[in-house]
């Protein structure tokens, strides 16, 4: 149904983004369309942007915050493509629509800050104008693999096919997660490291099964498991000497966020003081924060 907007609502609207990692990562085979099978579980964190969404505004994005380099403020922004999608679905414009991102995600890092930002804003602008939920969720898939999760409501969740087919599972305990998070990253990150798996065997998605079975309870460093590991460390500059490094400082297992380059521990409260501190004096900023339930 179309629907137009509804003069009543505030003119500001505004929600949270939060970021993830990747508690599993299996990349199973490369598809018919080019993109590759992914099977994987996902987590929330509390670590979040703050999205803001203005009517009767110059149009556009505008960006801010500690991590607001690398984060596009033009039309390629994702969430600018969702709200121009969404307002299409809706018979809505775009013309007087202004996003503001207050980034505490780092960009390109594999935190889904950006999929993250767009699903935030297809909620909001999906309850302004009257957008069903299955709207929202294709809208969610048309932009990228990423926001379907954040769309279902985040939390722990089992995702497949190329992260759209999203199935929620119990929530892990609340428990701290300390993000290790490089000065630079490289160009086309994401493609060269699909390319760079496909001259290696592909998962079979056994330990995205085996977590999903699992019974509800604090999550290990060993369960950590992300087939990018494979090929990550010879992708990006400098990233297994700074890998190598934590894990030795710590005594404890140190994994990569999704596509990286961020380097992520998940543990027990009275571990997470100490892991953060592990990473004084390398190249990377240290960022403490823990597990986010399903909203």
């Amino acid at each position: 149904m179309r629907s137009k907007r509804c003069a009543t609502v505030a003119e500001h609207l505004r929600g949270i983004a939060p970021a993830k990692v990747n508690f599993v990562l299996e990349v199973t085979g490369l598809r018919r369309d080019g993109y590759h099978e992914i099977d994987t579980i996902l987590q929330a964190l509390e670590l979040a942007d703050d999205v803001v969404v203005e009517f009767g505004a110059l149009p556009g994005v505008s960006v801010d915050g500690r991590f607001a380099a690398g984060t596009p403020a033009d039309e390629s922004n994702l969430a600018w493509r969702a709200a121009e999608i969404l307002a299409a679905r809706c018979g809505a414009a775009v013309d007087d629509l202004a996003i503001t991102l207050h980034k505490r995600i780092p960009a390109a890092g594999g935190l889904g800050g950006g999929a993250s930002d767009a699903a935030t804003v297809l909620q909001l602008l999906g309850r302004h104008w009257g957008a069903s939920s299955e709207v929202i969720a294709e809208v969610a898939n048309a932009v990228g693999s990423d926001p379907a999760f954040f769309v279902a409501g985040g939390g722990t969740a089992r995702a497949r096919g190329r992260g759209e087919d999203v199935t929620p599972l119990p929530d892990v305990p609340r428990q701290p997660v300390v993000l290790f998070v490089p000065e630079s990253t490289i160009e086309r990150k994401t493609a060269r490291m699909f390319a760079a798996l496909d001259r290696v065997p592909f998962d079979d998605g056994s330990v995205s099964e085996a977590f999903a079975r699992r019974a509800p309870g604090l999550v290990t460093p060993a369960e950590i498991h992300n087939g990018f590991e494979r090929v990550a460390f010879d992708l990006f500059p400098g990233l297994a000497a700074l890998w190598e490094e934590l894990e030795s400082r710590t005594g404890e297992a140190i994994h990569l966020a999704g596509a990286g380059p961020t380097l992520f521990w998940v543990g027990g409260d009275s571990a997470a003081a100490a892991i953060a501190q592990a990473g004084a004096g390398l190249s990377c900023a240290v960022i403490r924060t823990t597990t986010r339930s399903r909203r």
